[in-house]
């Protein structure tokens, strides 16, 4: 396979993350968001805030990766066949800082996981609880979203950078 097949498979592989992401946000986040306003329990409404904020984050990152991947994918394609060289250099380049970037994020995120799971036992308000409890929620949505993300930025890398 040549560099372009690779191109394709990666975009691919994004552009299913994000449906994916969007299909999990409406399927299953929006539902439990709606189930939670509709509840008196204040432990249930401290997840709300995070809840909604982890569905505005899978469906404007997914319905952005469904949008800008294929651009991308055919301005790297075009600018590949003026100067293949130069154009795979950049990738590479490129897919060199992602790969940092993914894995410097799953610290974070992880981190933030612990922090939030902490912040559960140690606060005592129900409402304090939840909030902690949907941020945990939160951190963990993100670190499957940064880890399933770089899976695929790997595979790529991997393909054609030795």
């Amino acid at each position: 396979m040549d560099f372009i097949q690779y191109l394709q498979i990666w975009t691919k592989a994004d552009i299913n993350q994000g449906r994916w992401m969007i299909g999990i946000a409406v399927l299953i986040i929006l539902p439990i968001c709606i189930m939670l306003i509709k509840t008196g329990n204040s432990f249930q409404k401290g997840m709300l805030i995070p809840l909604g904020l982890l569905f505005l984050i899978d469906v404007g990152y997914g319905g952005y990766l469904l949008y800008s991947k294929p651009k991308s994918m055919e301005k790297t394609k075009k600018s590949f066949q003026l100067n293949s060289e130069i154009t795979f250099d950049n990738e590479v380049l490129k897919v060199k800082v992602d790969h940092k970037s993914y894995t410097m994020t799953k610290y974070i995120w992880a981190g933030l996981l612990i922090l939030s799971i902490g912040c559960f036992f140690i606060l005592k308000k129900e409402y304090l609880q939840g909030l902690a409890l949907g941020f945990a929620v939160i951190f963990l949505g993100m670190l499957l979203i940064d880890a399933f993300l770089h899976q695929n930025l790997k595979l790529y890398l991997s393909n054609f950078v030795k």
